[in-house]
């Protein structure tokens, strides 16, 4: 989707994760005016919520993680319709969402598990039979159509390193027990549930009071299947975690749920907001509309107020949620490359440096030691070389190419080895040491980008008419010797 949009300058990709949170904030309108209180005001409030969300308001990055959370809000909406009017074609819409959604959403699986166990549940209570037959065979279908999706879409892309970057999320983690881990990861979430920064004990609970008193609110309205939603669907996400299917804690992957607790909790204060409207005495010198002037007031406050509280996350740079990002050394390198020069990508810096490089790349090869499963490479440039890796051999052999590349021109038209790198790590950084050890090198620093460093631009000019240097990493000083022969 990222391909499609025609303009919009280097930027225009983040319209993709934009337009789906704008959706979200349309769906959590929808969704408030489904609930059929004070209609106009509490889609108001839902909207907002969706709107204030620190989980959105952080969600700037090149991620589906806004489209995540149009999905869940969008499942939040089917299920209040087929509470206000059960019809098979609402129940076949809400297993369609659930399966084929997660083509763009793979998390809506786990709204949708959660929303028709919801329901089933509601049904129970009720004793609606025949509701519950037929939500019976609407559960089978959606997981046998996921199961398809799954099998074709999702499950290529999981690989092996992408388990081990998220173990730490997987329950128990790096704790001792089931317990403490919950209690570190919800911690670590505080400050996205409703508040930008504030992760104090007032906070915790004010947070918890709104979030029971909406859960109420909804049971109190006789939405059963939506006062359970929530914490079904974290529940569900808990006993992901533990299969080891999908992480708990990270506040980037818990956007889909994470964006809810602000919606239920200003449902509760819509809920009590057309309570006390609807105790204002109408006829006589009152007029009718007073309420609902009231409720509107109300909720105009309130959501000035919420968005004082967060807004230092209003507003911010584009690429603001990664700090620490190539853009500054792909710009400069940009500026000063010329003819003869070389470019030397690590493999943290590749995805940036796709995106912000005039040129685009030609290929995406599978690779197993990423996460992503492929990396972006430049076959008809030979001049960018991208590593497909962070230990010592790849980077060895990636500085021997360039080197190979700029002693095979005319001595007069040699140029430079632009290094260009990000989220280097120790082990990695000491690799690069030992590698450039052959050579001149300049490092020029980049400025910091909201109050973050950044990684260095390393400039290296091979020093070809000189043995190769005794430090280089093990065997690295033998892949010196071929570069002597070819210098003319």
């Amino acid at each position: 989707m990222l391909r499609l949009v025609p303009l919009g300058g280097l930027e225009r990709a983040r319209l993709v994760p934009l337009a789906f949170y704008g959706l979200a904030v349309s769906a959590g309108y929808l969704l408030g005016r489904e609930l059929r209180l004070t209609r106009f005001t509490t889609g108001l409030l839902t909207a907002g919520a969706v709107l204030l969300s620190p989980a959105m308001l952080g969600r700037g990055d090149l991620k589906q993680y806004t489209a995540e959370a149009f999905s869940a809000v969008l499942v939040w909406l089917l299920v209040a319709r087929l509470e206000n009017t059960w019809n098979r074609r609402r129940l076949i819409a809400l297993g369609l969402v659930a399966s084929v959604g997660c083509v763009l959403a793979s998390t809506v699986i786990m709204t949708g598990c959660a929303a028709l166990g919801c329901l089933g549940l509601e049904c129970l209570v009720r004793r609606r039979w025949r509701r519950f037959a037929e939500l019976a065979v609407t559960t089978a279908g959606t997981l046998v159509i996921f199961g398809i999706v799954y099998l074709v879409f999702v499950a290529p892309r999981i690989n092996g390193q992408l388990a081990y970057y998220w173990r730490p999320n997987y329950l128990p983690g790096n704790e001792s027990n089931p317990l403490s881990f919950l209690g570190v990861q919800f911690r670590s979430l505080i400050p996205d549930l409703a508040f930008v920064h504030h992760a104090g004990t007032g906070t915790v609970a004010i947070v918890a009071l709104l979030t029971v008193g909406g859960v109420v609110a909804l049971g109190l309205l006789g939405r059963l299947a939506l006062a359970a939603l929530l914490p079904a669907t974290v529940v569900v996400v808990l006993v992901a975690s533990a299969a080891r299917i999908y992480p708990f804690g990270d506040e980037r992957t818990s956007t889909f749920w994470l964006v809810m607790v602000p919606v239920v909790m200003v449902i509760g204060i819509a809920a009590l907001i057309s309570w006390l409207t609807s105790r204002i005495p109408h006829g006589g010198r009152v007029p009718r509309w007073l309420g609902w002037e009231v409720a509107l007031v109300a909720s105009v406050v309130l959501l000035t107020g919420w968005a004082q509280v967060n807004q230092q996350w209003i507003n911010r740079p584009a690429i603001g949620v990664n700090r620490q990002n190539p853009s500054a050394q792909i710009s400069y390198v940009e500026a000063h490359w010329r003819p003869g020069d070389v470019i030397l990508v690590n493999e943290e810096a590749s995805y940036a440096f796709a995106y912000y490089y005039k040129t685009p790349a030609s290929a995406y090869p599978q690779v197993s030691n990423s996460a992503n499963g492929f990396i972006p490479e430049y076959p008809g440039t030979p001049w960018i070389i991208v590593l497909t890796n962070r230990d010592a051999p790849t980077i060895n052999g990636g500085v021997q190419q360039a080197v190979n590349l700029i002693a095979a021109e005319p001595a007069a038209h040699r140029g430079r080895i632009w290094i260009i790198r990000d989220h280097v790590g120790m082990d990695e950084a000491k690799f690069w040491q030992d590698a450039l050890a052959g050579g001149r090198l300049a490092t020029i620093k980049m400025p910091r980008f909201d109050g973050w460093p950044q990684e260095s631009l390393l400039v290296l000019r091979p020093l070809l008419h000189q043995p190769a240097p005794s430090s280089l990493w093990k065997s690295a000083t033998s892949r010196w010797q071929p570069l002597l022969s070819v210098i003319p």
